[in-house]
């Protein structure tokens, strides 16, 4: 796999992990859905300031889209030894039915907050395994 095959996966990977059609996804990196097509075909480097949205929107690593094969998108910890992470899964697991029952404007606003906050709880575990 090439690199420009490889950015092309990756960032349709982002797009299908935000369940998000070429569209959507494209509106938030505020360029059009061709633009994001040809990328995700391979045909078209993204340029600087797509990376600048990715990065920013999405939290992406930038090494790992661009070419490091060994990182990952970070993804939710599951800690079984912390009783505050369980019950914070639980809570957010409790929210995750609920918006399901809400009209889709406030969904999609409630599932970005949903996301922030699994954000967050990525990073302080993030954090605290890295000062182990």
């Amino acid at each position: 796999m090439n690199d420009m095959d490889a950015i092309a996966q990756r960032f349709k990977q982002i797009r299908m992990k935000n369940n998000m059609n070429q569209k959507q996804f494209a509106e938030t990196l505020k360029v059009s859905q061709s633009v994001i097509s040809d990328i995700e075909r391979g045909y078209r480097e993204p340029s600087r300031q797509v990376l600048v949205n990715l990065a920013a929107v999405y939290k992406v690593n930038l090494n790992w889209l661009l070419c490091d094969n060994s990182i990952e998108i970070i993804e939710f910890i599951d800690n079984n030894d912390n009783p505050k992470v369980k019950k914070l899964e639980s809570q957010i697991a409790e929210l995750e039915i609920k918006i399901k029952e809400l009209k889709k404007e406030n969904a999609n606003l409630c599932k970005e907050l949903l996301d922030r906050m699994r954000e967050l709880l990525t990073l302080k575990t993030a954090e605290k395994n890295a000062t182990r």
